[in-house]
């Protein structure tokens, strides 16, 4: 029976363990970090609807919508904010842990990068024209740039991961069934990239009209000015522009899925792209990183600049009548509503001078046109 050898005390490495105390460390006080800016942001934010003097309507306390939001049994409000909890907290733990196995897998990184579309958020509900119910809970009015979102910003803005990522996990597998199953030579084989950019612009649509239909016809949001070509019930509470939103929220996705798809080295497009500049040799994972991080900010800075384009040209005139929101005074930078018969107050919201195309601010003199925004009539 062999004996076990005895370990020499004065051979150990003591300092052995220090990398991976470090790390918990780090690891404890991004926690730490992570846990004090939620407080701070959950204990600064605005729970009872508007809260800044130009946006509250006094008017419309306690006052019901309107019109009656899909299955209206339902507080969508709270039922929304509850999901974006449970969603952002599971996206977070499932990426610790697998961090911890592999760090620098090109999926968390990819969640990492989605994650920084947070600060695009005001500029995207400004240039769409995307009002969110007053009742979630918001950041506060006064704060810089978050001020110039429609009416609120709501808490909920920080759930981008799932949204983004959701097509790329859709048709990541179909695209390898179909492959599995085609000669070398089929499209699949020899243009993998094109065939899941096909696949994700298809999911993404159908992924982005579904969720964005259910919100809009709940009151969870409201899109006010649009195109009436190419929108769903143009003209109504609920209209909801898909060719547009849906269609155009896909030159996000695709790059999503596109950087994350890996070719027979084994190696992510993103990285492929970091491997050519210096940054890689030193900081792999952060080159890798900023790659994604880029691609997907310039992407989402296009979508909402083609709303703005449209907005600001004055073509996005059909606004979702009545305005649903008894609270809030009606955003009405144009005058749209009030020339449509809203019987208001209206706020014309920050940004409404020259970024929009009138220097002079919201017009002081509106004809009325008809009465079809008036809840009254």
């Amino acid at each position: 029976m062999k004996s076990k050898p005895v370990r020499d005390p004065a051979n150990v490495d003591y300092n052995a363990a220090t990398p991976r105390v470090a790390r918990s460390w780090k690891t404890l006080a991004g926690c730490a970090a992570a846990a004090v800016a939620a407080i701070v942001v959950l204990a600064t934010s605005e729970k009872n609807g508007p809260a800044s003097p130009d946006n509250r309507n006094p008017n419309g306390v306690d006052a019901p919508p309107p019109v009656e939001p899909l299955m209206s049994g339902i507080d969508w409000v709270t039922v929304g904010q509850v999901a974006a909890v449970v969603l952002f907290v599971a996206v977070v733990g499932a990426s610790v842990l697998v961090w911890r196995r592999r760090p620098g897998h090109p999926v968390i990184l990819m969640v990492i990068a989605s994650s920084t579309l947070l600060w695009l958020d005001p500029y995207n509900n400004w240039a769409i024209g995307l009002v969110y119910n007053p009742r979630l809970w918001h950041f506060p009015r006064e704060w810089p740039w978050l001020n110039i979102s429609p009416i609120i910003e709501p808490l909920t803005s920080f759930v981008y991961a799932p949204y983004i990522l959701l097509p790329y996990f859709v048709t990541m597998p179909i695209l390898r069934a179909v492959q599995r199953r085609r000669e070398p030579d089929a499209f699949v084989w020899r243009h993998p990239l094109i065939s899941l950019a096909v696949l994700t612009f298809v999911c993404g649509v159908i992924w982005d009209a579904a969720q964005e239909i259910l919100l809009v016809r709940t009151q969870f949001l409201t899109y006010t000015h649009v195109i009436e070509f190419g929108t769903i019930d143009a003209g109504k509470n609920s209209q909801f522009p898909m060719l547009m939103a849906s269609v155009l929220i896909t030159i996000v996705m695709i790059p999503a899925s596109l950087l994350l798809y890996r070719d027979d080295t084994g190696r992510s497009q993103a990285e492929k792209i970091a491997r050519r500049f210096g940054l890689h040799v030193r900081h792999p994972k952060l080159a890798t990183f900023l790659v994604m991080a880029i691609a997907l900010n310039v992407a989402m800075f296009s979508f909402s600049t083609a709303f703005w384009a449209v907005r600001a040209t004055g073509a996005a005139s059909t606004v979702a009548c009545p305005w649903p929101y008894p609270t809030a005074k009606t955003w009405d930078p144009r005058g749209y509503y009030e020339s449509q018969g809203a019987p208001g107050p209206f706020t014309a919201g920050a940004a409404s001078t020259w970024q929009i195309g009138q220097p002079d601010g919201r017009p002081s003199h509106i004809d009325r046109e008809s009465q079809r925004c008036d809840p009254a009539s």
